[in-house]
């Protein structure tokens, strides 16, 4: 039976928004910037579930309908937690988005607080102490090379979160961790060590799997 040319309009238009709406909210990747009231909102949600976990509780409840649409988007997160500026837990599930960015913001606060195992997990009494840090990531990307020194020059200090990858040891560093290591090859030597390896692997064939990304990075004040 021929549809009548209006109605097929029609429903190509509807489909075409429930399409976007989809894609809107639930597969495109967040954005890498924050405005100051969404960045307050995830702070907040960070410091509530710090609070919770602390005290021995599970992952807070959240009212989805009342966060800001950003914040329902894919987007994967490290949390950051320090006193008087020094580190006291620091975690990322996962460097691709694979769920709601609140959400995993939540599910990296109860890791950085209870699940970092150079730290003991966060008690009550520190909590007031603690400033937390959030950095939205973006997917990493492979970073291609032929040798150590193609390596080193392709990497950009300052800006690159760097993960490296051999067999089943991953370790990573955030772009802020060239402010410690500014030179390339300590940088990747730091980073080998992390990883349970020498410091010299990053150097050996078969080279190191490389991915780098960036932050969007906001904190407490």
């Amino acid at each position: 039976m021929e549809v009548p040319r209006r109605q097929f309009t029609w429903r190509f238009v509807l489909g075409a928004i429930a399409v976007f709406f989809i894609w809107y909210f639930f597969i495109q990747p967040a954005s890498q910037e924050l405005d100051p009231s969404e960045q307050a909102e995830l702070l907040r949600l960070a410091r509530e579930q710090l609070v919770a976990t602390a005290a021995g509780g599970g992952i807070i409840e959240v009212n989805e309908t009342t966060l800001p649409p950003r914040l329902l988007q894919p987007g994967g997160v490290f949390v950051t937690l320090s006193i008087d500026g020094v580190l006291r837990g620091c975690m990322n599930d996962s460097f691709e988005p694979h769920e709601p960015l609140y959400r995993n913001v939540l599910r990296n606060t109860i890791l950085a607080a209870s699940d970092d195992e150079r730290f003991p997990p966060v008690t009550p009494e520190e909590v007031g102490d603690i400033r937390v840090a959030i950095s939205l990531l973006t997917p990493p990307e492979g970073l291609e090379f032929s040798d150590p020194d193609e390596l080193i020059t392709r990497l950009e200090p300052g800006l690159d979160g760097v993960i490296l990858i051999v067999g089943d040891a991953t370790s990573s560093y955030l772009p802020d961790v060239w402010e410690r290591f500014p030179d390339p090859a300590e940088f990747l030597s730091r980073l080998s060590e992390k990883a349970g390896l020498s410091p010299d692997r990053w150097r050996e064939a078969p080279y190191p799997t490389i991915k780098t990304y960036r932050v969007f990075q906001f904190e407490e004040r």
